[in-house]
């Protein structure tokens, strides 16, 4: 299983001075099952988002089967508010940001997933955490090549995440 971050776009992010964080967030990410004999059933798909020190939102995706040797996108958006004390050196961090224009957030995704053999068996249901780490997002609109802002700053480049099994199941 390969993942990757195909693309990100953050067209709200703002804190309110009642410590209300407002936030829409779009992620493109690829889901690769390069085994040529197992299908893959992503049972339970749950994305969480993060940053300057707070958990930001969680979403789930519907359950799916891959087949072998394809490739699955997966749309996940995360809008919204919430409560979002900052202090100290991660309010003064938030507030540069807030000034460039960009934004740091980390994306980890938590699979229960089960292997379909090539003879019909099926194995045990595994957990894995998929960590596709920081991601510089500017406000406003895709970073992609396709939709690029140039008066926003630079590309959006694929960043490939790390798959480990998740020994806590979650």
């Amino acid at each position: 299983m390969k993942f990757h971050v195909n693309d990100a776009s953050l067209t709200e992010f703002y804190l309110t001075n009642d410590d209300i964080l407002h936030y829409n967030l779009a992620v493109n990410i690829s889901v690769r099952n390069s085994n040529k004999i197992e299908r893959i059933f992503y049972n339970e798909i749950r994305l969480k988002t993060y940053c300057y020190g707070n958990d930001l939102a969680l979403d789930s995706l519907m359950s799916f089967r891959q087949g072998s040797e394809s490739t699955t996108l997966l749309h996940p958006v995360f809008q919204g508010q919430t409560s979002f004390k900052l202090r100290g050196s991660r309010l003064r961090d938030f507030n540069n940001d807030q000034r460039d224009g960009s934004y740091s957030i980390y994306l980890v995704m938590y699979l229960r997933i089960q292997m379909k053999h090539a003879g019909g068996g099926k194995s045990e249901q595994d957990y894995f955490k998929v960590k596709c780490g920081l991601m510089r997002l500017h406000l406003l609109g895709s970073s992609s090549t396709s939709n690029n802002q140039s008066g926003i700053g630079g590309l959006f480049q694929t960043r490939r995440c790390k798959l480990s099994e998740d020994e806590s199941n979650y």
